[in-house]
């Protein structure tokens, strides 16, 4: 009588052995790599999502220095207002090579090079609300003129605490 694991025994001399080994190998690289394409796809097209939202994180630290500068011309508040607009421009002239990394024909970075330009010039635009703030940019007719003089106010207010 045969025993119960006959059924389960393999005689490898029987076998030859290059035929088990390509058996093997042949579908389960085909399968793979198929799987690692699409997962590295996918991979770097989230990095490089992270990569393009990364400009926004710097807003609230800019904010920040935006209100401790305060709203007078003095030389740390211009060199805020100059790192402000410099450093995204700098940021948006490098994006291609910022993005090299994660470029694949299997997939467009386009959408993500958008976004990170789009944060880009969003840190420009705080750079330049700064500056009107600041009373530096010429947005009266007086600035532009020069015989005509700015209105006076009629009216004048003054209080004691």
């Amino acid at each position: 009588m045969a025993s119960p694991l006959s059924a389960w025994s393999t005689h490898y001399d029987m076998i030859k052995p290059n035929l088990l080994l390509q058996s093997l190998t042949k579908h389960e690289g085909e399968v793979t790599k198929k799987e690692s394409s699409f997962e590295t796809s996918g991979i770097q097209q989230s990095k490089a999502w992270e990569l393009a939202l990364s400009p926004t994180k710097t807003l609230p630290m800019n904010f920040m220095m935006m209100w401790m500068s305060g709203s007078g011309v003095q030389i740390f508040s211009m060199m805020v207002v100059a790192m402000m607009i410099t450093n995204p421009l700098k940021g948006i002239l490098k994006t291609t090579q910022v993005f090299a990394p994660y470029y694949s024909p299997n997939h467009t970075l386009l959408p993500q090079m958008l976004a990170f330009i789009a944060c880009h010039l969003l840190c420009v635009a705080m750079g330049i609300y700064k500056c009107w703030s600041m009373g530096l940019l010429p947005t009266e007719s007086s600035d532009w003129l020069a015989w005509y003089v700015a209105p006076q106010p009629t009216e004048l207010s003054a209080s004691i605490v």
